[in-house]
């Protein structure tokens, strides 16, 4: 007797559970304090992206790529397209200045930039209403937010830039849950964005070229929107291409958990770890800036006083952010121990204070050879220890662990109106008021695309 074969154990298909959670997710799922974390996230992503229209290497995209013909507001300027070069446009510009949200803990997401902006620039093209915007917003960051936690955040010790990977994921859910993709398309739309991920962490070993790591999230953004396009005209994308021999989590990361990939979803939010940033930096000086600068106003010190400052940090924190003396904004802003010494002379609560010669001050590079950082492999994420010495030899020491804007320190309504208002006040006040309501009130409109998001042909900023 010719023994049967044994059947074949099927191992858990994660990518399959997330595109069907992506297709089917409904507005009416959603608790009211998710929602408004959605909102939170497209009004200060948004804010970013007026700020960082601004640059100049964000203008150098705006001139260097082709802008099909379309009706999609490009923010910040007066330009239309179609919805995959707004995404990149936008994308490019909430990642200008380093000012855009992501994940606590750190994940390697942006959804701001990788959801949000992608998401909106769809939502117009389509004329889609304010619920469906946010419904596809939380869609994509549920996504995303569950990828990066997977990764275990290890693809950036083999080279790569972490958002560069999980971003097309966020921006493909989101895109795709607006076109009304059926689960197997969106299984499809994020096979096909797993090929279109990618971002090398060479600026950061290099010291030269930061200003491409912008980039990155413009691409990640415009390729989602893409891979949606393509699986909605019914191309087709490998299985199982997260959790799969060959796929994203064996590819790019060193370790990896890939039954976080589910893990909660549609039980638990992770939108609830949103994290919008204070200061125009890197996360991981956000929390130390925030703890010097409140020892400087409880202790009364000055910059004269402070003999030197040592940091025991994560190795990733140790290998990939330490640069004292770095050549270009991105690269500055990049480093914990030169932003923390910036922040000693200038105040990091307005963006304006960065500067191509403010960087360049010879007291600020000064300090930042006064600063020591030591990689310390019990500590995890951006988890840090700072000790302060005076001159007069008093010793500070304390582990900064968060900072305002942090799931456990959330900006209040009146805070993030605040934060919109200062990031666009360049542009027409009255045109930026306007769109501040329009956001705040997103739930409520029937149609993104008539929403006031771009300006009027010849309408610049203010002098």
């Amino acid at each position: 007797m010719t023994a049967l074969p044994q059947q074949a154990t099927r191992l858990p298909v994660y990518t399959e559970a997330l595109a069907g959670y992506g297709a089917n997710l409904r507005f009416d799922d959603l608790p009211p304090h998710v929602v408004a974390a959605a909102s939170n996230c497209l009004v200060d992503a948004v804010a970013c992206a007026w700020f960082g229209s601004r640059f100049a290497w964000s203008q150098a995209v705006v001139s260097a790529v082709e802008r099909p013909v379309g009706l999609v507001a490009v923010l910040g300027t007066d330009i239309t397209t179609d919805a995959a070069s707004a995404a990149l446009l936008s994308g490019v510009f909430a990642h200008a200045f380093e000012l855009d949200s992501l994940r606590k803990p750190g994940a390697g997401v942006h959804p701001g930039a990788t959801v949000a902006l992608p998401a909106l620039a769809v939502a117009q093209s389509l004329g889609s209403s304010g619920r469906e915007l946010l419904t596809a917003i939380v869609a994509g960051i549920e996504v995303m937010f569950r990828i990066g936690a997977a990764t275990l955040h290890t693809a950036e010790k083999r080279g790569f830039h972490a958002p560069g990977i999980t971003g097309v994921f966020g921006s493909a859910v989101a895109a795709g849950r607006l076109m009304g993709l059926s689960p197997r398309q969106m299984a499809h739309c994020l096979g096909i964005a797993a090929s279109m991920s990618g971002g090398l962490l060479r600026f950061a070993a290099s010291g030269d070229g930061g200003m491409i790591k912008r980039l990155h999230l413009g691409r990640a953004a415009q390729n989602g929107v893409i891979a949606a396009r393509l699986a909605a005209a019914g191309y087709e994308g490998p299985s199982a291409v997260i959790e799969g021999p060959g796929g994203v989590l064996e590819t790019f990361c060193e370790t990896s958990r890939p039954e976080l990939l589910d893990a909660g979803l549609g039980r638990r939010y992770e939108i609830e770890t949103l994290c919008i940033k204070r200061y125009a930096c890197h996360v991981t000086a956000q929390a130390p800036i925030q703890m010097l600068s409140d020892w400087r106003a409880a202790a009364m010190f000055g910059p004269a006083d402070i003999a030197g400052i040592e940091l025991d940090v994560a190795p990733k924190l140790a290998s990939h952010h330490a640069e004292q003396h770095p050549a270009d904004m991105a690269l500055a802003q990049y480093s914990v121990p030169f932003m923390l010494a910036f922040s000693v002379y200038n105040d990091l609560d307005d963006p304006g204070t960065l500067t191509d010669g403010a960087i360049r001050e010879p007291k600020v590079h000064a300090l930042a050879d006064r600063i020591r950082m030591t990689a310390d492999p019990a500590l995890k994420g951006w988890s840090t220890c700072m000790r302060v010495t005076l001159t007069d030899g008093r010793v500070l020491a304390g582990e900064p662990a968060g900072f305002l804007g942090c799931p456990e320190s959330p900006l209040d309504a009146a805070q993030l109106r605040r934060r919109f208002l200062s990031l666009t006040r360049a542009f027409p006040p009255s045109r930026m008021e306007a769109l501040a309501d329009a956001l705040e009130s997103i739930a409520t409109c029937s149609d993104v695309s008539r929403l006031p998001l771009g300006l009027v042909a010849g309408e610049g900023r203010q002098p």
